[in-house]
């Protein structure tokens, strides 16, 4: 009997993972998608309490934490996966460039891949405050 290993489909593809987006960010973000051979997957209310990496698709989802944040709980924010610097830096830009309005950017290391994407989103609000002293909630 043959073994068959289930791959991430997703490995190597640069992804966004994005939370909380207006419908004009998340048409930018999608507008930019071919170019950078990307795919962006909008993180509901019901998935933040998976890990990064099981919402990336690199490990299976089991049943963990049960987390349900409020749809507005967090500003919006993306997490960059598996993005060269260069590009990400470059899509960045093209983010400024466009007014969107996405004060949370993160990309995804191998630190925070097992992090919860709840508290990785607390996480990244708390050092937005400490550093611009601004970013609130909606």
């Amino acid at each position: 009997m043959k073994a068959h290993i289930a791959r991430n489909q997703n490995a190597g593809v640069p992804m966004v993972l994005a939370w909380n987006l207006a419908p004009g960010d998340r048409g930018i973000l999608d507008g930019m998608a071919d170019a950078f051979g990307m795919k962006v997957q909008v993180v509901s209310p019901d998935d933040a309490g998976q890990t990064v990496a099981q919402l990336l698709g690199e490990v299976p989802v089991t049943a963990g934490r049960t987390l349900r944040l409020a749809p507005g709980a967090y500003p919006p924010a993306i997490l960059l996966a598996n993005f060269r610097p260069r590009d990400a830096a470059t899509l960045l830009d093209l983010l400024n460039t466009a007014k969107a309005q996405i004060p949370l950017r993160a990309a995804v290391t191998p630190a925070n891949r097992q992090w919860v994407f709840g508290d990785l989103l607390a996480q990244l609000l708390g050092e937005a405050q400490r550093q611009k002293g601004q970013v609130t909630a909606p």
